[in-house]
C-alpha cells in the first residue's frame, strides 16, 4: 500500500497529537512496580511471638524462631510445637510440654535411655546438666546428643522404634509448687536443634508461673 507524502505527514501528526494528550502510552509503563520483600523481612514477619499456655493457663511461655503450634500427637501432652528443619535435615524438630510424676533423676535416666552413643560409650557420661531458677521455679536443664531411639507411635504403641542418628535433645524439668513438675522436651536432628538452641533457651527464660 502506498501513501502520498501529504497523507503520510498527516498520519504522523495525528499520532503525535494522541500521544501528547495521553491517548497513546507505552503499556509497559502502565504496570505498577512489583515490590518484593527481602528474605530477612519475610523471616522477621514469620517470627511473631507465640504464646504457649499449659496447666490451666497458670504456666506461660513465649516462643519465637518461626515455631508453630500443632495438635499434640498424644493425649498425654499439654502442648506441642513444630520447629522447621534446616537445609540438609530430613525431619522437623519437635517440642513437647507435659506434666508428669516421678523423681527428677528417674526422668533424666529415662531420657538418657532413649539414646545410644556411636562409640559405644555411656550416654550418662556425656549428658550435660544444669540447675537454675526461672521466675522463682527450680529448673533442671539437660542436653543429650547421640543416636535417638524414636518411639514414633508413642511409648505404648507397640511399634518398633526408629533409629535416628546424630540427634540432640534439650530438655527442662520445671518444678512448681502448685502444678507439680512440668517437662519440656525439644529434640530432632542435631543441626536443626543447634540452630534453634537460642530460641529454646529464650522460651525457657520467658517462663511465667501464676497461682
Amino acid at each position: 500500500m502506498r501513501f502520498s507524502t501529504r497523507k503520510l505527514t498527516w498520519m504522523i501528526g495525528f499520532v503525535s497529537l494522541l500521544a501528547n494528550h495521553g491517548f497513546c502510552q507505552d503499556t509497559v509503563n502502565e504496570k505498577k512496580p512489583v515490590v518484593l520483600e527481602s528474605k530477612a523481612a519475610q523471616e522477621s514477619a514469620d517470627k511473631k511471638p507465640l504464646t504457649v499456655l499449659v496447666a490451666e493457663d497458670s504456666i506461660k511461655f513465649t516462643a519465637t524462631g518461626n515455631w508453630k503450634s500443632v495438635p499434640p500427637r498424644s493425649r498425654m501432652l499439654d502442648a506441642e510445637l513444630k520447629i522447621p528443619k534446616v537445609e540438609g535435615d530430613e525431619v522437623d524438630g519437635r517440642l513437647t510440654i507435659m506434666g508428669a510424676g516421678g523423681s527428677i533423676e528417674a526422668n533424666i535416666v529415662r531420657w538418657q535411655g532413649q539414646f545410644t552413643q556411636p562409640d559405644g560409650g555411656d550416654t550418662a557420661d556425656k549428658t550435660k546438666q544444669k540447675e537454675m531458677k526461672i521466675d522463682g521455679q527450680i529448673v533442671n536443664f539437660v542436653d543429650i546428643t547421640g543416636t535417638f531411639m524414636d518411639a514414633v507411635g508413642g511409648p505404648f504403641s507397640g511399634k518398633p522404634k526408629v533409629e535416628r542418628k546424630n540427634y540432640r535433645m534439650l530438655a527442662a524439668i520445671i518444678q512448681t509448687e502448685a502444678n507439680g513438675n512440668y517437662f519440656v522436651k525439644f529434640y530432632g536432628p542435631k543441626a536443626t536443634i543447634d540452630k534453634n538452641e537460642k530460641y529454646f533457651k529464650k522460651m525457657l527464660a520467658s517462663l511465667k508461673v501464676s497461682d
